[in-house]
């Protein structure tokens, strides 16, 4: 086996490794929290009655709207890069579909992918509109492009913690503490046009990126009196 083969090997158990103890870690981290939905339930009933659509969540924030929506086959847009690979092992071992891409980087190759996929395979999306690399909390248009070529609206998701470690990465993680308060929260949907105009994207972007940020200081208020 050559140097770089071996190299190769290493990094696919890293991956795997992983994958594998960071799932383990959600899950029994999520059932020592008391978590409320508001809406209730309302990502199951959504994907229950057969309505499809565009989950949008902050990149920070991402913990526990991938723990509430696992096993529902939703299908996870994760970057390219080499974080992109850990996050998407762990995502995939909660019941997740994965697509390999960016709406920044690469981006419309990713896109036209993930959105020939979604049309073949009729399942919600999930997407953080600030990554994969930030500017955290600015939406990327991506999103938006995805919600017409799709159809799909996109649904606002927020999420507020009581008592949280922050992590010293660019979108400064959020990993809620054991025995911990959370809320998750739904907004209403947000139906993109199948044809806008450069501002008209731009107006979209910024209604959600305001919504998504409207709703965390929401639910961050809302969790204290939990």
């Amino acid at each position: 086996m050559t140097e770089g083969e071996t190299k190769m090997k290493l990094k696919k158990i890293k991956y795997f490794v992983t994958g594998f103890l960071g799932s383990i870690f959600i899950r029994v981290l999520a059932r020592t929290i008391t978590l409320k939905e508001s809406p209730t339930n309302y990502s199951r009933e959504l994907e229950g009655q057969g309505e499809k659509v565009i989950y949008a969540f902050w990149h920070s924030l991402m913990l526990v709207p991938v723990y509430v929506g696992r096993n529902l086959g939703v299908k996870v847009l994760i970057s390219q890069h080499t974080d992109g690979e850990y996050i998407a092992q762990v995502i995939q071992r909660l019941g997740h579909n994965v697509v390999r891409g960016s709406t920044t980087r690469g981006g419309a190759r990713a896109l036209l992918s993930f959105i020939k996929n979604v049309k073949e395979d009729k399942t919600s999306l999930a997407i953080t509109p600030d990554g994969p690399r930030g500017p955290r909390l600015i939406v990327q248009p991506g999103i938006i492009f995805l919600g017409q070529k799709t159809g799909y609206p996109i649904l606002p998701v927020s999420l507020g913690l009581a008592s949280y470690w922050e992590l010293p990465s660019w979108d400064r993680f959020r990993i809620p503490k054991p025995f911990s308060k959370a809320i998750l929260m739904y907004g209403d949907p947000i139906k993109i046009p199948p044809k806008l105009d450069k501002n008209k994207i731009d107006e979209y972007r910024m209604l959600l990126e305001k919504t998504l940020n409207e709703m965390t200081v929401e639910a961050e208020r809302v969790v204290k009196e939990m």
